[in-house]
Formats: structure tokens, sequence, C-alpha cells
């Protein structure tokens, strides 16, 4: 249990980070429409900016994401990539649960037949 809360500290560091930009931005913003005495011409320029950064950040994660499978696939590595650290917690009685494929199968049947039906109805209208 003691191992699920060691986690990495990238997640909590990145929202925090993007946290202090969006409100930096927030402030500049504030005083820039509420107290123009005080602001500076820089104001809107820097919100704007700090409360762009995680959208740029999540547009370039977004855009290496798709990117990925298709520039970067040469590789050779051996890591065995997990896509979520619990995943390797869970123990097998979770695979002996599911659902085997046959209710797929039969939705694919009913569909085929509704499917059938419809188009006879279509043409008894006439």
């Amino acid at each position: 249990m003691d191992d699920e809360k060691e986690g990495d500290i990238r997640v909590p560091l990145a929202f925090t980070v993007f946290l202090l930009c969006v409100m930096t931005g927030g402030i500049f913003l504030v005083f820039y429409v509420f107290v123009p005495s005080l602001s500076q011409p820089w104001y809107p320029t820097a919100a704007l900016l700090l409360i762009g950064t995680p959208w740029l950040f999540w547009l370039l994660t977004f855009i290496y994401t798709c990117m990925k499978p298709c520039c970067f696939q040469g590789g050779t590595s051996t890591v065995d990539h997990q896509i979520s650290r619990r995943q390797s917690t869970r123990n097998d009685a979770s695979a002996s649960s599911r659902e085997p494929e046959m209710p797929l199968t039969h939705s694919i049947e009913v569909l085929e037949m509704m499917t059938a039906m419809w188009d006879l109805e279509m043409f008894e209208d006439d």
C-alpha cells in the first residue's frame, strides 16, 4: 500500500507550475482591467502568455503523441512499457472475471437481424 503512495513527482510538479502560471496571468489581467493606474503596458501580453502556457504544453504533448507511432518506431527497445502503474498491482483473479466474447457475437447477430427487418419494412411500405 505504501508503494502506491510513492509516485512520480512529475505530475504534481507540472500541476503546480501550470497553476502558478494561470494564477499569475489572471492577476496580471485583473490589474490591467480593474486597476489601470497600477498596471504596466506589458501586463496583458504577460497574462496571455502565462495563461496560454498550459494550453501550449498540452497541444505539444498531443502532437508528440500523434507523431510518436509513425516517427519514432524504429527503436529495438526491450523495456516493458506499462500504461499505468496500477496494472502491475492487479491480481490474476480479475483476468478470469472478464466477459467472454460471445455477447459481442450475439450483438452483431441481433444488429444484422434488426437491419434485415428494417429493410423489409421499408419495402413493404411501397
